[in-house]
């Protein structure tokens, strides 16, 4: 017989954190490992759905403020940059492969339509329909509407990189070791990276800056790593029509690189050796950009291009 004075025991025992812990780590150890092998084979869209999911696991295990879902949101953003460029550099086949073939169908026709004429020449055909002029125009609507799809999707890819990249950096800015300012400047380095492909040069500027200004602080002054950030800072400054600031960074570029010669050079150790010759490589490349840069651009011949050529 139950005692009605005494209320039945409807609690729910807590879960163990220790366990829960332990029960989800496998499962953030497995999804590390898929999205990373997906990336490694440029199979963009599994390492983007595999870095997705685990940057939501992470967050719910460790929580919204950690260093750990900050490094997963990198990785996820990363993914996310790179199927945004193959993506773009589609398109630009595709509208490349468009207007070439809509050159190569002009002179077929006009040539057949010549034949034509010259063989028949009691036919008139002033007065007659082009139907592949008209079917592209019924068509036209439906074409304008896919390629307008098409650009925001990829709009849509670029500004998805961005907010995963820009919720990383947010985190990562908070954190003061050295480890950890660095990983931050990587994230401004990639936010930068989005930038330069969405066009948006002035905002590569900020972030690459940004980048530059955190590993200066703990960056030696002969370090690789270094003369990258500057040579990308130089790149966004030259495509932000600001030459003489881009000449300047790319003159510390060649600083850098020069002062980890020296260094090589003083070694006698194979490896050493060998990064010197290779670094060597990278200097000429450095001087012929610089040259590059300093020479005005060429004026276009728009009459000395093909036809496909100028519709790009």
């Amino acid at each position: 017989m139950i005692d009605k004075g005494k209320q039945a025991d409807t609690s729910v025992e807590a879960p163990d954190p220790q366990t829960a812990f332990g029960a989800v780590m496998p499962v953030i150890a497995d999804l590390l490992e898929r999205g990373t092998r997906a990336f490694a084979l440029g199979n963009w869209e599994a390492a983007i759905e595999q870095f997705g999911e685990l940057s939501s696991i992470t967050e719910e295990t460790f929580g919204s403020e950690s260093q750990r879902y900050a490094d997963c949101l990198v990785m996820y953003g990363r993914a996310l940059l790179q199927h945004a460029i193959e993506q773009s550099a589609l398109l630009a086949q595709k509208t490349l492969a468009e207007a070439a073939s809509g050159t190569l169908n002009k002179e077929s026709e006009e040539k057949d339509e010549g034949e034509a004429q010259s063989s028949k020449a009691n036919i008139q055909f002033e007065g007659e329909p082009d139907f592949r002029q008209v079917e592209e125009q019924d068509s036209g609507v439906e074409g304008v509407a896919e390629g307008k799809e098409e650009e925001e999707e990829e709009e849509d890819d670029f500004a998805a990189a961005w907010n995963v990249l820009d919720l990383a950096r947010v985190i990562q800015e908070k954190a003061t070791d050295k480890k950890s300012q660095l990983k931050y400047a990587e994230t401004l380095m990639l936010l930068g990276d989005v930038s330069m492909e969405s066009e948006n040069f002035a905002q590569a500027v900020k972030d690459f800056d940004a980048a530059l200004l955190v590993k200066q602080q703990f960056l030696g002054d002969d370090d690789r790593e270094l003369a990258e950030i500057f040579y990308k800072v130089a790149l966004a400054y030259e495509y932000n029509q600001d030459n003489q600031r881009a000449l300047e960074l790319m003159g510390d570029v060649q600083r850098i690189l020069g002062n980890r010669l020296k260094h090589l050079e003083a070694s006698e150790a194979t490896e050493d050796q060998e990064e010197a010759q290779s670094l060597q490589e990278v200097l000429a490349d450095v001087a012929s950009k610089i040259d590059e840069w300093k020479s005005p651009p060429k004026p276009v011949d728009l009459n000395a291009l093909s036809e496909s050529e100028q519709l790009l």
